[in-house]
């Protein structure tokens, strides 16, 4: 099977470099290796990016957002059977490609395969170990911030945290990549989702391993994270949610939503939180027109057993 890493950069040279070092010292070398720069600003990128010479460079004149950069790579690939995500702040161990490719060879029915992510500053420590979805359609990292558990095993997940995921490129294709309408955040979490929708469920791969700074980038619950995290949550929440769970669910989703107002403006996020909320407003039509290409393969009972009930995060 012949697999592609794509990593996106947007003015971050000197992680890209360290996360290329990294897939050097892989036990198995990808077939094609590529980076999207995102239209960066900073000379230390450009400077990067005309440095390589191991991997194919795509350059964007403008800035396509996370997803938008990952479907440009997509659309210029080579046949390939998987593609594999790799955030240029997630540096890999040796074998996470040799283990990750193991597992999609072996589960041919999974349409996606998630890594697990450790802190880079502190390797007991999880960052992700694949993504949740509350029934009241707030997302997280599964166990993030918590300590390693000792038992912590290859199995099922709701969906891959796209900084460091695998995907059947067929299956890619077929649901339309990312949607690009997220820009940033949460474009995994609706990719996952359809692709539980269409009967292709997420594997947690407990032994590909990645050291993960995390929001390296754009800041840890800055307002550009909280911006779009909180706009694009609602429309993955209305896109995808099967219609019954919607309206069992909507009530809940709008508490959910009004707790996180008050929590996040509490904590001086008040600005970005609401223009989130009220550009997500803004966005149903979208969100509801986007309801009918969503392949539906899979009952609403297997669904809900998928979501997370739990009280808290």
């Amino acid at each position: 099977m012949s697999v592609a890493i794509i990593i996106v950069n947007y003015n971050s040279g000197a992680l890209v470099s360290r996360c290329l070092k990294s897939l050097s010292e892989q036990t198995l070398c990808a077939d094609e290796l590529v980076v999207v720069d995102n239209a960066s600003t900073d000379a230390e990128s450009r400077s990067m990016i005309d440095a390589i010479t191991n991997a194919t460079v795509i350059r964007s004149d403008l800035n396509l957002g996370y997803g938008g950069a990952i479907n440009l790579a997509v659309q210029k690939l080579t046949t390939t059977d998987y593609i594999v995500c790799l955030n240029p702040d997630a540096f890999p161990e040796p074998d996470w490609l040799e283990a990750i490719v193991n597992a999609a060879d072996s589960h041919p029915d999974h349409g996606s395969f998630a890594s697990l992510m450790l802190r880079e500053d502190d390797i007991s420590i999880v960052d992700g170990a694949g993504d949740e979805l509350h029934f009241t359609g707030i997302p997280w990292r599964r166990f993030h911030k918590r300590t390693l558990p000792d038992n912590l095993q290859t199995e099922p997940v709701f969906s891959a945290c796209a900084g460091a995921a695998l995907y059947r490129t067929s299956l890619f294709n077929q649901l339309g990549g990312f949607d690009e309408r997220y820009f940033m955040y949460v474009e995994d979490i609706d990719l996952g989702f359809r692709l539980q929708l269409a009967g292709h469920p997420c594997l947690l791969v407990s032994d590909a391993i990645v050291h993960h700074i995390g929001s390296a980038v754009t800041g840890e619950g800055s307002d550009f994270s909280v911006y779009f995290g909180h706009r694009n949550l609602v429309y993955c929440y209305f896109k995808n949610m099967p219609l019954l769970l919607l309206l069992a669910t909507l009530p809940f989703h709008i508490l959910a939503n009004i707790v996180t107002l008050v929590v996040l403006t509490a904590k001086g996020r008040g600005r970005a939180v609401g223009k989130a909320k009220l550009d997500a407003l803004k966005q149903l039509p979208f969100a509801i027109r986007a309801r009918s290409k969503v392949s539906r393969k899979v009952s609403s009972r297997d669904i809900w057993r998928l979501l997370s009930k739990a009280v808290i995060r």
